[in-house]
Protein backbone atom coordinates (compact mmCIF):
# COMPACT_ATOMS: atom_id res chain seq x y z
CA UNK A 1 0.00 0.00 0.00
CA UNK A 2 1.44 3.58 -1.36
CA UNK A 3 1.59 6.52 1.61
CA UNK A 4 -1.02 9.24 0.67
CA UNK A 5 1.25 12.60 0.51
CA UNK A 6 -1.64 14.30 -1.32
CA UNK A 7 -5.18 14.47 -2.16
CA UNK A 8 -7.97 14.85 -4.86
CA UNK A 9 -10.92 14.41 -5.65
CA UNK A 10 -11.85 12.49 -9.13
CA UNK A 11 -14.23 13.73 -11.07
CA UNK A 12 -14.81 11.93 -14.81
CA UNK A 13 -17.09 13.36 -17.79
CA UNK A 14 -19.42 12.25 -20.53
CA UNK A 15 -19.91 8.50 -19.86
CA UNK A 16 -21.01 6.46 -19.10
CA UNK A 17 -19.15 4.82 -22.17
CA UNK A 18 -18.86 1.32 -23.56
CA UNK A 19 -15.95 0.58 -20.98
CA UNK A 20 -17.34 2.03 -17.95
CA UNK A 21 -17.66 -1.12 -16.44
CA UNK A 22 -14.08 -1.74 -16.91
CA UNK A 23 -12.80 1.40 -15.30
CA UNK A 24 -15.32 1.19 -12.35
CA UNK A 25 -13.34 -2.09 -11.62
CA UNK A 26 -10.32 -0.72 -11.79
CA UNK A 27 -11.23 1.92 -9.20
CA UNK A 28 -13.19 -0.12 -7.13
CA UNK A 29 -10.14 -2.56 -6.98
CA UNK A 30 -7.83 0.58 -6.02
CA UNK A 31 -10.20 1.77 -3.38
CA UNK A 32 -10.77 4.68 -5.38
CA UNK A 33 -14.59 6.22 -5.63
CA UNK A 34 -15.02 9.26 -8.06
CA UNK A 35 -18.15 11.68 -8.99
CA UNK A 36 -19.27 10.84 -12.46
CA UNK A 37 -20.56 13.52 -14.70
CA UNK A 38 -22.74 11.62 -17.10
CA UNK A 39 -24.54 12.71 -20.25
CA UNK A 40 -28.25 11.82 -20.28
CA UNK A 41 -28.30 10.40 -23.14
CA UNK A 42 -25.35 8.28 -22.76
CA UNK A 43 -26.84 7.08 -19.39
CA UNK A 44 -30.04 5.78 -21.38
CA UNK A 45 -27.86 3.41 -23.02
CA UNK A 46 -25.98 2.45 -20.01
CA UNK A 47 -28.13 1.82 -17.45
CA UNK A 48 -27.24 -0.89 -15.87
CA UNK A 49 -23.54 0.12 -15.69
CA UNK A 50 -24.78 3.56 -13.79
CA UNK A 51 -26.41 1.45 -11.57
CA UNK A 52 -23.71 -0.82 -10.93
CA UNK A 53 -21.12 2.52 -10.11
CA UNK A 54 -23.77 3.88 -7.58
CA UNK A 55 -24.04 0.19 -5.91
CA UNK A 56 -20.16 0.34 -5.39
CA UNK A 57 -20.33 3.75 -4.17
CA UNK A 58 -19.49 5.79 -6.55
CA UNK A 59 -21.59 9.21 -7.43
CA UNK A 60 -23.34 10.12 -10.24
CA UNK A 61 -24.00 13.79 -11.07
CA UNK A 62 -25.56 15.68 -14.02
CA UNK A 63 -23.62 16.95 -16.82
CA UNK A 64 -26.98 18.18 -18.84
CA UNK A 65 -28.70 15.34 -21.34
CA UNK A 66 -26.26 16.16 -24.62
CA UNK A 67 -23.08 17.96 -25.49
CA UNK A 68 -24.83 21.06 -25.72
CA UNK A 69 -23.20 25.04 -25.56
CA UNK A 70 -25.10 26.53 -22.66
CA UNK A 71 -23.78 30.11 -23.50
CA UNK A 72 -25.73 29.30 -26.68
CA UNK A 73 -28.63 27.90 -25.89
CA UNK A 74 -32.05 29.43 -24.26
CA UNK A 75 -32.36 29.53 -20.61
CA UNK A 76 -35.77 27.05 -21.27
CA UNK A 77 -33.47 24.66 -23.21
CA UNK A 78 -30.71 24.84 -20.39
CA UNK A 79 -33.49 24.22 -17.45
CA UNK A 80 -34.87 20.86 -19.73
CA UNK A 81 -31.39 19.16 -20.22
CA UNK A 82 -31.10 19.62 -16.61
CA UNK A 83 -34.14 18.13 -15.40
CA UNK A 84 -34.06 15.60 -18.20
CA UNK A 85 -31.04 13.92 -16.85
CA UNK A 86 -31.94 14.95 -13.17
CA UNK A 87 -34.87 12.82 -13.99
CA UNK A 88 -32.83 9.98 -14.72
CA UNK A 89 -30.45 10.03 -12.16
CA UNK A 90 -33.36 10.44 -9.30
CA UNK A 91 -34.69 7.26 -11.10
CA UNK A 92 -31.54 5.48 -10.95
CA UNK A 93 -30.65 6.02 -6.65
CA UNK A 94 -34.49 5.13 -6.48
CA UNK A 95 -33.85 1.71 -8.09
CA UNK A 96 -30.82 0.88 -6.08
CA UNK A 97 -32.45 1.53 -2.81
CA UNK A 98 -29.51 4.36 -1.89
CA UNK A 99 -30.07 8.13 -1.32
CA UNK A 100 -29.02 10.32 -3.49
CA UNK A 101 -26.19 12.02 -1.85
CA UNK A 102 -26.23 15.44 -3.36
CA UNK A 103 -27.01 16.76 -6.38
CA UNK A 104 -24.40 18.21 -8.34
CA UNK A 105 -23.63 19.30 -11.54
CA UNK A 106 -21.19 20.24 -14.44
CA UNK A 107 -21.24 22.20 -17.78
CA UNK A 108 -21.26 19.99 -20.76
CA UNK A 109 -19.58 22.98 -22.48
CA UNK A 110 -19.99 26.77 -22.01
CA UNK A 111 -17.87 28.43 -24.84
CA UNK A 112 -18.63 32.43 -23.21
CA UNK A 113 -19.29 32.36 -19.40
CA UNK A 114 -19.49 36.48 -20.07
CA UNK A 115 -23.10 36.63 -20.33
CA UNK A 116 -23.62 37.43 -16.99
CA UNK A 117 -27.80 37.65 -17.10
CA UNK A 118 -27.31 34.23 -18.93
CA UNK A 119 -24.80 32.61 -16.77
CA UNK A 120 -27.02 33.51 -13.78
CA UNK A 121 -30.40 32.36 -14.86
CA UNK A 122 -28.67 28.93 -15.11
CA UNK A 123 -27.23 29.54 -11.68
CA UNK A 124 -30.80 30.29 -10.26
CA UNK A 125 -32.40 27.06 -12.10
CA UNK A 126 -29.65 25.07 -10.49
CA UNK A 127 -30.36 26.47 -7.51
CA UNK A 128 -34.01 25.51 -7.64
CA UNK A 129 -33.70 21.77 -8.69
CA UNK A 130 -31.86 21.79 -5.64
CA UNK A 131 -28.19 21.39 -6.67
CA UNK A 132 -25.22 22.27 -4.56
CA UNK A 133 -21.46 22.89 -4.83
CA UNK A 134 -19.41 19.98 -3.04
CA UNK A 135 -17.92 20.44 0.39
CA UNK A 136 -14.65 20.20 -1.51
CA UNK A 137 -11.79 20.77 0.98
CA UNK A 138 -8.74 22.32 0.55
CA UNK A 139 -8.96 23.67 -2.92
CA UNK A 140 -6.99 26.52 -3.74
CA UNK A 141 -8.43 27.71 -7.01
CA UNK A 142 -6.42 29.88 -9.09
CA UNK A 143 -7.08 33.88 -9.33
CA UNK A 144 -8.52 33.53 -12.52
CA UNK A 145 -11.31 31.00 -11.66
CA UNK A 146 -11.70 33.00 -8.21
CA UNK A 147 -12.63 36.21 -9.73
CA UNK A 148 -14.91 34.80 -12.46
CA UNK A 149 -18.20 33.74 -12.81
CA UNK A 150 -16.45 30.18 -12.74
CA UNK A 151 -17.63 29.89 -9.48
CA UNK A 152 -21.41 29.01 -8.95
CA UNK A 153 -23.47 25.73 -8.01
CA UNK A 154 -21.42 24.00 -11.06
CA UNK A 155 -18.40 21.81 -10.60
CA UNK A 156 -14.92 23.30 -12.07
CA UNK A 157 -11.54 21.46 -12.30
CA UNK A 158 -8.41 22.50 -11.10
CA UNK A 159 -6.05 19.79 -12.86
CA UNK A 160 -7.27 19.19 -16.28
CA UNK A 161 -5.56 15.30 -17.31
CA UNK A 162 -4.71 17.26 -20.60
CA UNK A 163 -2.74 19.87 -18.37
CA UNK A 164 -1.39 16.82 -16.38
CA UNK A 165 -0.28 14.19 -19.47
CA UNK A 166 -0.16 11.01 -18.43
CA UNK A 167 2.78 11.04 -15.77
CA UNK A 168 0.92 13.70 -13.67
CA UNK A 169 3.35 16.31 -14.29
CA UNK A 170 2.72 20.21 -14.93
CA UNK A 171 2.75 21.90 -18.13
CA UNK A 172 5.39 24.99 -17.73
CA UNK A 173 4.35 27.88 -16.22
CA UNK A 174 1.32 26.15 -14.50
CA UNK A 175 0.66 25.81 -10.95
CA UNK A 176 2.78 22.32 -9.76
CA UNK A 177 0.24 19.30 -8.40
CA UNK A 178 -1.09 19.39 -5.20
CA UNK A 179 1.42 22.49 -4.61
CA UNK A 180 -1.56 24.85 -2.94
CA UNK A 181 -3.62 21.92 -0.96
CA UNK A 182 -6.11 19.44 -2.52
CA UNK A 183 -7.31 18.74 -6.21
CA UNK A 184 -10.42 18.56 -8.52
CA UNK A 185 -9.17 16.20 -11.19
CA UNK A 186 -11.04 16.17 -14.44
CA UNK A 187 -10.92 12.70 -16.41
CA UNK A 188 -12.84 12.02 -19.50
CA UNK A 189 -14.52 9.10 -19.65
CA UNK A 190 -14.28 9.08 -23.50
CA UNK A 191 -10.27 7.64 -23.04
CA UNK A 192 -9.67 3.95 -23.44
CA UNK A 193 -9.18 1.81 -20.26
CA UNK A 194 -5.53 1.33 -21.01
CA UNK A 195 -4.49 5.43 -20.77
CA UNK A 196 -7.07 5.87 -18.46
CA UNK A 197 -5.31 3.02 -15.83
CA UNK A 198 -1.71 4.22 -17.05
CA UNK A 199 -3.01 8.00 -15.89
CA UNK A 200 -4.44 6.74 -12.13
CA UNK A 201 -1.61 4.41 -11.72
CA UNK A 202 0.92 7.02 -12.16
CA UNK A 203 -1.19 9.31 -9.96
CA UNK A 204 -1.31 6.88 -7.07
CA UNK A 205 2.22 5.99 -7.75
CA UNK A 206 3.38 9.71 -6.67
CA UNK A 207 1.16 9.41 -3.52
CA UNK A 208 -2.36 10.77 -4.39
CA UNK A 209 -4.84 9.51 -2.21
CA UNK A 210 -8.34 10.20 -3.72
CA UNK A 211 -11.19 11.28 -1.64
CA UNK A 212 -15.00 12.02 -2.19
CA UNK A 213 -16.70 15.39 0.11
CA UNK A 214 -17.44 14.56 3.08
CA UNK A 215 -21.90 14.79 2.38
CA UNK A 216 -21.13 12.12 -0.55
CA UNK A 217 -19.25 9.12 1.28
CA UNK A 218 -21.89 6.18 2.51
CA UNK A 219 -21.54 2.40 2.19
CA UNK A 220 -22.10 0.32 -1.05
CA UNK A 221 -25.42 -1.24 -1.33
CA UNK A 222 -24.97 -4.88 -0.96
CA UNK A 223 -25.03 -7.60 -3.97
Amino acid sequence: MLAVERAAYLTIEDGPAEDFMQKINYLNANGIRAIWFCLGEALEKNLEAALYAIQSGHVIGNRGYGLADFSTISLMDARGQIERTDRLIDDLYARTDIARPIKVFRFPFMQDDMNQEHFAGIQLALEQLGYQQPAFENIHYAPQDEASLKQGLHVICTQDTFDLGLEASSSEGSRPFGSAGNEIILIHDWISVAPFKVLLDSLLKKGIGFLLPREMKQPAAAF
